[in-house]
């Protein structure tokens, strides 16, 4: 079905563009655009994202004996929603309706949190501060057709766009950082790294804009749109790092780790039971975006 609704939409894309490609040139431009993308992430935002660390610590007892203590700590990261978009666009005008878009850009959203309470390290109990930050990125370029629907005295314009976006270089980081202030180890710092990819994806983007033109060179003007990808990408080939040592005597599984079978990235279950509790991350990018722009034409 994916596949199908793919296919329907690039022909739609290709035969509206045939109806205009014969028309002469009568200009290019280039634009500044800076703005806001709000993207879905259920994955991330309503389930990694609030996760916990479970597991288990062993404490030395009085007798020379170790015994197991459950472990869990929590440390919930606000949603990513508002991320910065900013980048370039292009555009060959056809005619006085029609014009031709091309462009690219970038985007970036970072969530962080700080908890403290009680933790276990060295076989005693500890309490610690502990700060949560995790970061997403992509890159994008995009091509499509803007027709101008509104024109009022050359110096208000309205229009409709729709472009295909290829979204790529996709990005995840999250560090998790432990700052001891109690028990043996007071003053120590622990950490934990992981990094993820993701393959690209297709999207497409409908909206609307105005323009307001100072001359016939220069304009400013406010864009709206929906991206909607066509496929739910998972986040793969993760790296994971930290200083916690065997001698700190714990097992504790993260809010993530990286799936030793299938290379995915996996987030905890809120009521896990176990180290086997774990479901993949999917990306959802679907969300609005409010651009900013300002436009120079040659």
């Amino acid at each position: 079905m994916r596949g199908l609704t793919k296919r329907l939409l690039l022909l739609a894309v290709c035969l509206f563009g045939s109806q205009v490609m014969a028309a002469p040139e009568k200009g290019l431009g280039v634009g500044f655009y800076l703005g806001v993308h709000r993207p879905a992430l259920e994955d991330l935002n309503d389930a990694e994202f609030k996760s916990s660390i479970g597991g288990f610590a062993s404490l030395f007892a009085g007798s020379g004996n170790n015994i197991q203590v459950p472990l869990n700590f929590q440390n919930p990261l606000p949603p990513l929603e508002l991320g910065t978009n900013g980048g370039l666009e292009f555009q060959w005008t056809l005619n006085d309706e029609y014009a031709v878009i091309f462009g690219g850009g970038s985007w970036e959203a970072t969530s962080r949190a700080v908890a403290s309470g009680g933790f276990y390290v060295q076989g005693d109990p500890a309490d610690v501060i502990s700060e949560r930050v995790a970061k997403l990125s992509y890159n994008e370029f995009y091509f499509g057709l803007k027709r101008n629907i509104v024109d009022v005295d050359n110096k208000y314009r309205l229009y409709y766009r729709l472009t295909l976006n290829e979204v790529f270089d996709i990005d995840f980081r999250e560090d998790m950082v432990f700052l001891f202030t109690a028990g043996k180890a007071a003053g120590v710092k622990k950490t934990t790294i992981l990094q993820s990819q993701s393959t690209g994806l297709l999207m497409l983007q409908p909206g609307f804009g105005m323009n307001y033109f100072f001359d016939d060179w220069l304009s400013v003007g406010v864009d709206a749109s929906y991206v909607i990808g066509l496929k739910r990408p998972t986040l793969r080939d993760g790296t994971s790092t930290t200083n916690f040592l065997p001698t700190d005597n714990l097992t504790f599984w993260l809010p993530q780790r990286v799936s030793a079978g299938s290379g995915d990235l996996q987030y905890l279950q809120h009521d896990f039971d176990s180290i086997e509790d774990y479901s993949t991350i999917r990306l959802n990018f679907d969300g609005w975006k409010l651009l900013f722009k300002m436009n120079v034409y040659f």
